[in-house]
């Protein structure tokens, strides 16, 4: 069954846009057609594609912002918790601990807190939706306690990572799947993702094995 415009990825609408107007071009009377109406039509469809480029450009540009971000949070927590950890072994009181904001009682994370087991669905164009569970409860659903859901981290092209340097951040989701759709450019490439359980005290856990897709165009 042929796919209603609205189901359309963004590049198919281009591409769907294009060829109308490449037929309305080459026989306007057989559509009746008038050049106003190609010409409405063309700018509308450049309109869109100037658009769907610039957000291309901004989803790339908030990824590359949240990875830095990330990055120099990292040593941020621990100049703080070394901090921390100094004052409890040099005798400081419940009441000084409390009085710094930082938080000294933790969160209690259980053992089964281990790591996720991914998967990537493919079967959609330009799109990525990726599941994940944890490993000592393949069946469930359900993330550990203490987690607050899953770091995801994605390199594109090339082998697999050697290390998460090599990788972009992409969000931490609370619930399984994560979808992403990639412009047409990613065609055809590899996707490889590396997942981790990010934890309620700022802590994170061991990574996943890495999981590897090709972007279906």
């Amino acid at each position: 069954m042929a796919k209603s415009l609205q189901d359309l990825s963004d590049s198919e609408l281009i591409d769907v846009a294009n060829q109308l107007i490449a037929a309305l071009t080459a026989d306007p009377a057989a559509y009746n057609a008038t050049p106003v109406d190609i010409t409405a039509l063309t700018n509308a469809k450049d309109t869109f594609e100037t658009d769907v480029t610039a957000q291309v450009a901004a989803q790339a540009a908030a990824k590359a912002a949240t990875a830095k971000k990330t990055g120099s949070r990292t040593p941020l927590e621990l100049a703080m918790r070394t901090r921390r950890d100094v004052a409890k072994a040099h005798g400081a009181t419940e009441a000084q601990l409390a009085a710094t904001g930082l938080p000294f009682g933790g969160v209690k994370v259980p053992s089964n807190a281990t790591v996720p087991v991914g998967s990537v669905d493919t079967s959609e164009r330009l799109r990525h939706t990726i599941s994940w569970t944890e490993a000592t409860t393949p069946d469930n659903k359900r993330r550990p306690r203490g987690s607050i859901g899953a770091e995801i981290f994605v390199k594109i092209d090339g082998p697999p990572p050697t290390d998460v340097k090599e990788c972009t951040y992409l969000a931490t989701d609370s619930q399984t799947p994560y979808v992403i759709d990639y412009p047409g450019s990613e065609a055809g490439k590899m996707a490889h993702y590396m997942l981790r359980w990010a934890m309620r005290d700022g802590s994170t856990r061991a990574w996943s094995e890495t999981i590897s897709a090709t972007i279906t165009g």
